[in-house]
């Protein structure tokens, strides 16, 4: 009876083990989902675990059983972003059904989709996190992170349409690539009534970004 007793207890206890994993598989992106939009919308100075608290609609005390402090929640939050696009940049770039060509056009429309859109979180939130990497070294260190995951995105992409360029030489591109990229992030967001025909402006970004990968050197 004593083997039965403690046996059952083994049941009840990976059974509680197995509930805490599944609240936190689905609480931890709710929380992170939450804090995305509060840090794009209310800017670091207005980003509290409070506030991000009562942005998932849940207690503080709940949030903080996740996140021990604000700089956790912030950095987790901002990694999820990266993660985010960098994994669907990813999908786009490794796309084996299309051409190297096609493929860096289809992650330009995907920044030009996201960046127009009128729930753009992704400018606010880059802005953000490029000013708050001046003074906070653990964000730099994220971005320095992502500027070389992004950069070798490109890179490669460069490497697949023009294979007889020297890799150094498909570097310098690649990054000349994203340097573009992130000053679209800028340039869309701030350009305000001057922005160009966005259909133009896309189509002429295609073809910079596309002579960027052919030209031979």
């Amino acid at each position: 009876m004593d083997n039965l007793t403690f046996a059952l207890s083994d049941v009840t206890g990976g059974e509680k083990k197995a509930a805490t994993r599944g609240r936190r598989e689905t609480r931890v992106p709710e929380i992170l989902e939450a804090a995305i939009g509060v840090f794009a919308s209310q800017g670091n100075g207005g980003f509290t675990q409070r506030g991000v608290a009562s942005a998932a609609n849940i207690r503080l005390a709940t949030l903080q059983h996740y996140f021990g402090s604000r700089d956790s929640l912030l950095m987790a939050t901002i990694e999820e972003l990266a993660r985010r696009y960098l994994h669907r940049f990813h999908e786009l770039a490794e796309d084996a059904h299309l051409t190297p060509e096609a493929r860096l056009q289809a992650v330009l429309d995907e920044t030009f989709d996201a960046l127009t859109q009128p729930t753009n979180l992704i400018s606010p939130f880059a802005l953000e996190c490029w000013c708050l990497a001046e003074h906070h070294p653990a964000v730099r260190d994220v971005m320095e992170g992502v500027s070389e995951k992004y950069q070798s995105l490109f890179s490669t992409l460069v490497t697949q349409i023009n294979p007889k360029l020297p890799a150094a030489e498909c570097r310098i591109r690649g990054a000349l690539i994203y340097s573009h990229w992130q000053g679209l992030i800028v340039f869309l967001r701030r350009s305000g009534s001057h922005t160009p025909d966005l259909s133009a402006f896309r189509k002429a970004t295609g073809v910079l970004w596309t002579a960027l990968g052919k030209t031979t050197s």
